[in-house]
């Protein structure tokens, strides 16, 4: 079986997959000894991983001594090429869009990740990756909100959200997910305007302060970019 890992800002994720399936064997914080011990007594025969930022050596070690590959600006995907900074581009950003491709190839599709920070990116039904958009995420804005005034204070982003605040802690915290909110709905409305079949898909860790997927969301989906770094390593496994 591979083992698949999507390294975020402070936590990992981390699933195997044998044969079709994938199985989520750990979600935590980036720690080598956890890590080992999640997927101790399991035959990994290679696998992939990504981060959104440089890892502990020990850890690179670690999965380089099960036969893991890192995710690259080089390494080939199943999609052309269409973003003209490849070498800047989030590893995090290419393996969901391969995780959207995969589970509906041949469409339009934008792919939302509502993490530290929120991405948009968009495929076109040739199956190319044209690029897309980042912007902060909830913890960034409501820190932003606390850190760069004299008065408001940090809100947490659980809690009453209201089309209008009656307070300061709701105004803050209806202000920053409801601005998304609008945000990621306006996306969504704009692209479908120029791609009328488009579909888009919803992931990331913050993806459930969002009420937008019964109404403009066509796939929720957690693991997304697990699922794109699966697809990668067995279309790599065929070009070689």
């Amino acid at each position: 079986m591979i083992l698949l890992l999507d390294f975020g800002n402070t936590r990992v994720k981390a699933a195997v997959q044998d044969g079709g399936a994938l199985r989520h064997v750990y979600s935590g914080p980036i720690d080598r000894k956890q890590l080992s011990e999640a997927v101790k007594g399991l035959e990994i025969n290679g696998g992939m991983w990504c981060s959104v930022h440089p890892l502990e050596p020990q850890v690179i070690e670690w999965m380089k001594g099960l036969g893991l590959s890192p995710l690259t600006c080089s390494t080939p995907v199943p999609l052309r090429d269409g973003y003209s900074s490849a070498s800047t581009l989030g590893m995090d950003r290419l393996a969901a869009a391969v995780g959207a491709w995969a589970m509906q190839p041949g469409h339009d599709l934008l792919v939302i990740d509502a993490g530290t920070a929120v991405t948009y990116d968009f495929v076109s039904a040739d199956g190319t990756y044209m690029g897309g958009n980042i912007a902060p995420g909830i913890g960034m804005r409501l820190k932003s909100l606390h850190e760069h005034t004299g008065a408001l204070p940090m809100v947490k982003p659980s809690g009453p959200v209201r089309m209008i605040g009656n307070d300061t802690e709701t105004a803050i915290r209806s202000g920053v997910i409801n601005g998304i909110r609008y945000e990621t709905e306006g996306y969504i409305r704009d692209l479908k305007s120029l791609y009328p079949s488009l579909l888009v898909f919803l992931t990331g860790g913050d993806a459930e302060f969002f009420d937008i997927k019964g109404k403009s969301t066509n796939f929720a989906v957690p693991d997304l970019v697990l699922r794109g770094l699966a697809r990668i390593v067995g279309f790599n496994e065929k070009v070689i």
